[in-house]
């Protein structure tokens, strides 16, 4: 699976959350979403950081 497809699944999920908290939940659980956004964040931040890293390793 390439890079930009894990970069791209993650800001869906993010998305989701964000929706799913807003309207199915009436904002109740937003310390939750915002930390499992976070740390979706952090894994497609480290994602972005390897690929990076490869692209410059390859050339």
């Amino acid at each position: 699976m390439k890079y930009t497809t894990i970069i791209y699944i993650s800001v869906c999920v993010i998305h989701l959350m964000t929706l799913t908290n807003i309207t199915l939940l009436n904002s109740e659980w937003d310390g939750i979403t915002i930390w499992l956004s976070t740390a979706v964040f952090i894994f497609s931040t480290t994602i972005f950081s390897f690929s990076r890293k490869n692209k410059h390793a390859k050339e």
